[in-house]
């Protein structure tokens, strides 16, 4: 029964018992207990339609939040802003940078280039994950101390925007610490802990989940390098900055994997 028909008849149940008044025989007992009987059944299918009603708000999605809406806006207004990858020959303590990789708002490369480590051997975990074969390195790699102005030189002036920054600093204070190097300083921002915000602290999204979220999905591993990585950070930031959340159909949706995180909690690299 529809809400507004259970309402009506609730409404007229209860001003016919308003208007019977007290009960001063058994005939008008019996007839008061259909009404109450009548108004205890509208009652209670008023009260499943809220509940459903209810649910259905509860299950409304998020709107983005209007101050990160507004900080992706002024971010792509800056002239010199830059979007930083880097790829390392593993995740431990000891594994080096093997790529620096920079590209501009509009999606030009600024600086993209390999680096020949010196200490450490790629990973087949990372050699899968960031597509670059050890004979690239052999061949293409530059020497640290060249690779080094070249990032010093590429960084100089910008804004940078990094997915998992604190990562991505944490690699270069180790490469100039390894190597007796100057160190470099990034002003910029971690987009994962603005995209975390954004989607109301929906924990982990990865940057390639991201990217599908907003239509522009990375090539699938092995064949998704750092430009396409660099790139992508730059469409989820226009994105956020019109609002977009998701273009997917929704039957194609799945539910975020993992638990809830603090904002403040580590960050390990979002390959």
């Amino acid at each position: 029964m529809h809400l507004n028909a259970a309402l009506s008849i609730l409404k007229s149940a209860l001003q016919s018992e308003h208007e019977a008044g007290r009960i001063n025989s058994l005939d008008e007992l019996a007839a008061s207990q259909l009404r109450r009987e009548m108004i205890s059944r509208q009652w209670q299918a008023i009260q499943a339609a809220l509940a459903s009603a209810h649910q259905q708000i509860k299950d409304l999605p998020d709107l983005p939040p209007e101050e990160q809406i507004l900080w992706a806006q002024l971010v792509l207004a800056m002239r010199d802003l830059a979007f930083m990858e880097i790829d390392t020959t593993g995740l431990g303590e000891q594994d080096e940078i093997i790529r620096f990789t920079l590209v501009d708002s509009n999606l030009n490369t600024i600086d993209d280039f390999l680096i020949q480590p010196t200490t450490s051997q790629l990973s087949e975990e990372a050699s899968h994950i960031n597509g670059i074969r050890p004979e690239q390195l052999e061949r293409e790699g530059l020497p640290i101390a060249q690779a080094w102005e070249r990032i010093q030189a590429a960084l100089v002036g910008r804004y940078v925007v990094s997915y998992s920054q604190e990562w991505d600093i944490k690699q270069l204070k180790a490469m100039a610490k390894r190597h007796n190097l100057p160190p470099v300083l990034i002003i910029g921002a971690d987009l994962q802990r603005h995209t975390t915000l954004y989607y109301h602290r929906e924990y982990y999204l990865s940057l390639a989940e991201l990217c599908e979220r907003i239509g522009h999905p990375l090539p699938k591993q092995p064949n998704q390098a750092s430009l396409d990585r660099a790139k992508g950070q730059a469409h989820i930031l226009t994105a956020m900055a019109k609002a977009v959340t998701d273009v997917r159909p929704t039957k194609d949706r799945k539910a975020p994997t993992g638990d809830e995180a603090d904002i403040d909690a580590d960050f390990e690299h979002p390959f």
